[in-house]
């Protein structure tokens, strides 16, 4: 196959999905695992972490910017293997219109220069859930019913880590136990502001003509016996700064920070972070842009059956609304 041919295929991560994973699926009954039993694990658990999952080889310098993706042997191996674990699960690899124009996987790398970007890039994160303005799956939003939910999982692939920067993941299982049942009902109330992040701010202010906002909305929901959540330090917040709903966010900020594990991405490990039950950010990432540097590649996972036809883009089998 070509390199030309190559980047075809994973232009369809739909069809490829189903190709490749098929594959992992007659690996895993030949070996007695259970294929449903992994599934439901993936649902239990904040994270997956695939080590050594694809061969990194002929990496060009680290780009110095989300787009563009360079076509390479690493990148396309990265690629493959992120596109067949999320169809593994049974999810779809999904991207967003209006962010990163649509791009089904960005680099996550030093940004060179000054302003809030660049510095973003190497700085610390807080726990936050991505897409965060989008609602959970099964509900719509309720101004534009045509936004897609925001992702089931975050799947992030190792290129480079030269200094060891560790994502870290903040499973909901042990940050609910440190808040009391009046602080998860408050949670649970449809009176939060929800803004949308850095990376879609522009995209759906073009597509949808304002900066997408949820004015009442919830950040934890109950699903099928399962708290999920939504959450961002930044980006969702109380009206209000006192009160009991202010009282319940600082206290689920504060208990993020108490239960955070940090996970290296080394070369050719995926990361698959549970967007519903699990909270990820990042440590701080040292050293310059470009050459050497920490290079990630993230894409999303979702389960698409659900979804109406207004809330995907007829030109595309992957970009969902806005």
């Amino acid at each position: 196959m070509t390199l030309e041919e190559a980047c075809d295929c994973l232009a369809d991560p739909v069809s490829t999905g189903e190709e490749l994973s098929r594959l992992v699926r007659d690996e895993l009954a030949r070996t007695g695992t259970d294929l449903n039993a992994l599934r439901e694990q993936a649902w239990t658990e904040a994270y997956i972490h695939l080590p050594n999952a694809f061969d990194v080889a002929g990496l060009p310098a680290t780009p110095e910017d989300f787009l563009p993706l360079p076509d390479a042997e690493g990148t396309l191996l990265a690629r493959a293997s992120s596109i067949t674990a999320i169809a593994t699960l049974g999810l779809d690899t999904v991207s967003y219109g209006s962010e990163n124009d649509g791009e089904l996987f960005v680099n996550l790398v030093i940004i060179p220069g000054d302003g809030y970007v660049p510095e973003k890039s190497r700085s610390s994160m807080h726990g936050h859930t991505d897409a965060v303005s989008f609602p959970v799956r099964g509900q719509f939003d309720s101004e534009e019913v045509r936004i897609a939910p925001s992702p089931d999982f975050v799947c992030l692939s190792g290129l480079r880590n030269p200094t060891n920067a560790a994502t870290t993941v903040m499973p909901l299982s042990q940050i609910l136990p440190q808040l009391t049942e009046g602080q998860i009902a408050e949670l649970k109330k449809p009176q939060f502001i929800i803004r949308a992040q850095g990376t879609f701010r522009d995209g759906t202010q073009r597509i949808l003509g304002e900066e997408h906002q949820v004015d009442g909305g919830e950040l934890l929901f109950d699903v099928n016996g399962q708290l999920w959540v939504r959450f961002s330090h930044s980006s969702a917040g109380a009206d209000d700064e006192e009160g009991a709903a202010a009282d319940a966010v600082e206290a689920f900020a504060n208990a993020c920070k108490t239960c955070a594990t940090g996970v290296a991405i080394a070369p050719g490990d995926i990361l698959l972070v549970n967007n519903r039950i699990g909270l990820h950010g990042r440590t701080t990432v040292d050293g310059e842009a470009g050459g050497e540097s920490r290079w990630l590649l993230r894409t999303y996972g979702l389960d698409t059956s659900g979804l109406n036809a207004e809330q995907r883009y007829e030109d595309s089998v992957h970009k969902l609304f806005p």
